[in-house]
């Protein structure tokens, strides 16, 4: 019975590629004993191809190649805190002007202000996703207050009271919704 190898690297595969290239074994049937080792892991066929040929022509690293280009640069603290600096400061500016600033791409910028920050654009200004510490501190002191105004003024204080829809809204400064996308 054949044990089938499900956990695997890259460079595994690639090894197997060389050794079996190296006994003269085909591309064919070197993806298919990949295949049957390997399931759905195993490197596509175009791959095998590719490595073989690449033995073929004298390499005999099976590792990846330096790649040109810009490097990947992970997101650090310190981009996040400039990131949070740049939007309280300017709350309409673009996500395209933080990425110019910060020097990382407009998707990275948009994944940091957006899915890592909770910040989302409400006409044309960036504003928290959820309540900071500050106004649930508020919103605990308000409640509490009315709890004790309504211990002092008992069942009369229920025909003083407004109901609405609960909405907050975090920096509210009357003006038209064109004017707030100038």
């Amino acid at each position: 019975m054949l044990a089938r190898l499900s956990v695997c690297t890259k460079e595994e595969q690639r090894s197997v590629i060389r050794f079996l290239w190296a006994e003269g074994v085909k591309g064919a049937e070197i993806h298919a004993r990949l295949c049957t080792q390997y399931g759905n892991n195993a490197l596509p066929r175009r791959s095998v191809y590719e490595w073989t040929e690449m033995f073929e022509n004298g390499r005999t690293s099976v590792m990846d190649a330096e790649r040109s280009g810009r490097p990947s640069t992970s997101t650090t603290a310190e981009k996040l805190e400039e990131a949070r600096g740049i939007i309280l400061t300017d709350r309409r500016v673009t996500t395209e002007e933080i990425a110019l600033q910060l020097s990382i791409s407009q998707g990275t910028a948009y994944s940091l202000v957006h899915d890592i920050l909770g910040f989302h654009k409400v006409a044309g200004r960036w504003v928290p996703r959820h309540l900071t510490k500050g106004h649930k501190r508020n919103r605990q002191h308000i409640c509490s207050s009315l709890v004790e105004r309504y211990n002092r003024e008992g069942d009369n204080f229920f025909n003083r009271i407004i109901t609405g829809d609960e909405t907050w809204v975090h920096h509210y400064e009357p003006e038209t919704t064109r004017q707030s996308m100038q």
